[in-house]
């Protein structure tokens, strides 16, 4: 028996994204042209989709594949932040990422006021 372990994580991965934009897995199983039990054997690591899939999913979401596959990103700048804000980055809703944008466009008038 093959040692599917790595494809825990990565569907943990992809139900987190795609709870977090509010998608049933019926929703994403219709944009992705396959049943939405092959979505949950996905999410659960017992399959995994194809390349094709996986890139559509990266496209629906406009997410990183590197965050979906490694989960971190594989950017040595990116890489340095703490994870909290990765999962922002790479999971959150439109409204999420807005919001840290507000909050680090913030920070940096700060910063540039100390100087």
């Amino acid at each position: 028996m093959k040692d599917n372990s790595y494809l825990i994580p990565i569907g943990r991965r992809l139900a987190e994204v795609r709870r977090s934009h509010h998608m049933t897995q019926e929703e994403l199983a219709d944009k992705l042209g396959v049943s939405p039990k092959h979505i949950s054997h996905t999410e659960c690591g017992t399959s995994s989709l194809s390349l094709k899939n996986l890139i559509e999913f990266c496209a629906i979401f406009d997410c990183s594949m590197d965050y979906i596959i490694l989960g971190k990103a594989n950017d040595d700048a990116l890489s340095k932040l703490p994870e909290e804000i990765l999962k922002i980055l790479y999971t959150g809703s439109t409204l999420d990422v807005d919001r840290l944008n507000r909050y680090l466009t913030v920070y940096a008038e700060l910063l540039n006021r100390q100087d």
